[in-house]
């Protein structure tokens, strides 16, 4: 008997235990995911882009940043990475709204404390540029991305594709061989590759052979500060070299000095080119 009486109470016991108060489930709202913005590396169209250039100082202790056109874009931000012997430096500029149509920052190759002393980066070698761009409405950030060597201490480009190999004349010439991004003004010929510019600190002549490695090229040509004009070339096997032998154009600045406590000091710049390529 206490076994029959003993199993009913047993699985009552299972059923009232499986039976308790229902639970609440809560959902929590979704967390929204931060919107990633899109970096768009060199593919704003040549003809959207600004014409940018680094020029060298006569005291070798900082160089000019030049933007022409940039004003169309809603903000800008340039950062540089350069090697100095075994060490890479580097120095960024933020670019306030509105963007005048031709920028001009002076940027020291070194650093200085807050007391004023500086100390200067030697033995120059190559580095890169990066220079990004908002416009409105667009939800992307246009990056272009270019290198830059100090011809002295290295005689070309980090991605291989352009020499610049001074003549004696022009060997201890402080030069500075560049992708310049845009150009001053449009070329009516569909271009390959991207401008070249080489910039120096004075009028000089400069002197020196070119070699390009990009195949399709069909003509080259040069900007004279004014207008395109020919640029004489040998193709052979996609290789595509041109004998310079030109004195550049100038463009004045105004920069600031900040290896001379913020002074202010004007100066031309002097450029060769853009060179462009044509297919």
């Amino acid at each position: 008997m206490k076994l029959k009486i003993a199993l009913p109470i047993i699985f009552s016991a299972i059923l009232l235990a499986g039976c308790g108060a229902p639970k609440t489930t809560t959902t929590e709202p979704k967390k929204t995911q931060p919107l990633t913005t899109k970096i768009l590396i060199n593919e704003l169209p040549l003809a959207q882009r600004p014409f940018t250039v680094l020029v060298p100082h006569v005291t070798n202790r900082l160089f000019t940043f030049v933007a022409k056109n940039a004003d169309k874009a809603k903000t800008a931000g340039l950062d540089l990475e350069y090697v100095s012997g075994d060490l890479l430096k580097g120095a960024s500029a933020a670019i306030s709204s509105p963007i005048p149509s031709t920028y001009v920052k002076g940027i020291i190759l070194g650093s200085c404390s807050t007391g004023g002393k500086c100390t200067f980066d030697k033995d120059l070698k190559s580095g890169t540029m990066k220079f990004k761009l908002t416009f409105d409405g667009q939800d992307a950030i246009n990056m272009l991305k270019g290198d830059f060597t100090f011809v002295t201490g290295q005689t070309n480009l980090p991605d291989g594709k352009v020499t610049f190999t001074p003549a004696k004349a022009s060997l201890k010439e402080n030069l500075i061989l560049m992708n310049s991004f845009g150009l001053p003004t449009p070329t009516a010929k569909e271009t390959l590759l991207y401008p070249v510019v080489i910039s120096a600190t004075s009028d000089k002549q400069i002197v020196g052979s070119l070699v390009i490695n990009q195949a399709g090229v069909t003509s080259a040509e040069i900007f004279d500060g004014t207008a395109y004009v020919p640029l004489k070339i040998t193709n052979k096997d996609g290789i595509v070299t041109a004998a310079i032998s030109h004195k550049p154009w100038s463009m004045s600045a105004e920069i600031t000095r900040d290896d001379e406590k913020g002074s202010k000091e004007s100066l031309n710049l002097y450029l060769l080119g853009p060179i462009v390529l044509n297919k």
